[in-house]
């Protein structure tokens, strides 16, 4: 199979992509953007397409998003060689399929020879540099449901996790006693079970805190580093210090659902920073508004305005409908965005809508998804597709050390091998 790799161009090329993207950037001189090009023709541009990613380097911060088809799991390198892991989903694709019909859902990729679990681990293995520790520095969990931490137990068994951090840990009692309500549950009780023999030190995720995951190795070495603790449950972040405030009430999440819950709210959102350059993800947090609807149901308006502009985001809840609201699009505005899908309505045409549309004096957001399903193309049509940059693979942001720039890398799940180079982009 060819490849095409809109970037991978003769340095002139390069050059002219470069003065159509950032040109119109009022804080970019020319001879800035002169230095900035010399300095990307020393990052990247030796990628070539069919050939595998080249290893972690140290200043280097890798942010790997897997494609199991199994729902998230996203594995992070940071600059010193720290480990984070951020989800790892499984899916029960025929009970899924027959609950929830005619809507469909990926199988295990590449292919069930093994299982979800057993392809992260070997992914991990792959692109881990030998010389650093196989144990998972942190691990985190968005929230408890299975296309986000199905597989989270069985790969802990694999590859050990030095610290689990969760959104509930250790009461477990919002917005109700989680042990009680989910007690037959087996993926929950797993990783209850999984915590006392593991060894692994496990926290709860602490609002708020730019301190609680640091860099574990070399922490001096890299001071315009950091992850911002941004919210968990009900709690946000204020936007100063580590000061947080509660979004809704336990109440009122129980008494409009009648005694039951949602997770997808109370997901854990964190900020990654790296010299200009910033990353958000957030599991399951939801933006709807109206429809009968509470208020409290939009965290995403609150959590954006904290949050602010970033670089690279993943998209909140897969892309569905219910998430990734207008406000939220407007004040986070990635320049790049990863879509973590599994299922044939994701995303909803809305959510598609506004991370399409920008102003002439903007740049067009490149859109980075883990598979699309046939039917969803079929179904949304032409328009849809030529606004994707890719629509299939692993999706590999690499941003260079100090995070002036970074590039994106889209796999083969198959051999691993490079698909498709994009970048350079630069940081603001």
């Amino acid at each position: 199979m060819v490849y095409i790799n809109r970037f991978n161009l003769l340095n002139m090329n390069v050059l002219i992509y470069l003065f159509k993207r950032y040109t119109h950037r009022p804080k970019l001189s020319y001879a800035a953007f002169f230095f900035l090009f010399l300095g990307f023709q020393s990052f990247g541009q030796n990628v070539q397409i069919g050939e595998k990613l080249p290893i972690w380097e140290k200043g280097y911060l890798d942010i790997h998003h897997i494609n199991t088809g199994n729902g998230d799991a996203c594995f992070m390198i940071l600059p010193d060689g720290t480990k984070l892991l951020f989800d790892a989903g499984i899916l029960d694709e025929k009970a899924f399929q027959k609950r929830n019909a005619p809507l469909k859902i990926t199988s295990t990729i590449p292919d069930d020879s093994r299982t979800a679990a057993e392809w992260i681990a070997h992914y991990i293995e792959t692109v881990s540099p030998k010389n650093l520790d196989k144990k998972i520095d942190y691990a985190l969990i968005s929230h408890f449901h299975s296309d986000h931490y199905g597989s989270f137990a069985e790969l802990g068994r694999m590859v050990p996790f030095a610290t689990i951090i969760d959104r509930d840990y250790p009461k477990y009692d919002f917005p109700l006693d989680l042990r009680t309500y989910l007690k037959k549950d087996e993926i929950f009780q797993d990783y209850l079970a999984f915590q006392k023999e593991s060894g692994a030190k496990i926290e709860h995720l602490e609002v708020g805190s730019d301190s609680q995951i640091e860099l574990k190795k070399e922490p001096k070495q890299y001071p315009e580093f950091k992850i911002r603790n941004i919210k968990s449950g009900a709690r946000l972040w204020r936007g100063e210090g580590n000061e947080t405030r509660e979004l809704f009430a336990k109440e009122d999440m129980t008494n409009f659902y009648n005694g039951k819950y949602n997770e997808n709210p109370l997901s854990l959102a964190i900020k990654i920073s790296y010299g200009p350059f910033d990353y958000f993800t957030g599991g399951d947090n939801t933006g709807l508004k109206g429809f009968g609807l509470p208020a409290w149901f939009d965290v995403e308006t609150a959590m954006s305005e904290v949050v602010g502009k970033v670089e690279v985001a993943t998209l909140n809840h897969h892309g569905n409908r219910d998430a990734t609201n207008e406000a939220f699009v407007e004040k986070v505005n990635p320049e790049v965005v990863v879509q973590q899908t599994w299922c044939s309505d994701h995303p909803g045409q809305e959510v598609y809508q506004r991370l399409i549309y920008h102003e002439k004096s903007q740049e067009p957001r490149d859109i980075f998804a883990t598979h699309i399903h046939e039917e969803t193309k079929v179904a949304y049509g032409p328009w849809f597709v030529k606004g994707y940059t890719s629509m299939d693979g692993h999706v590999v942001v690499r941003v260079k050390p100090g995070g002036e720039s970074y590039w994106v890398y889209v796999l083969d799940e198959s051999d691993m091998r490079v698909k498709s180079v994009h970048g350079p982009y630069a940081c603001e």
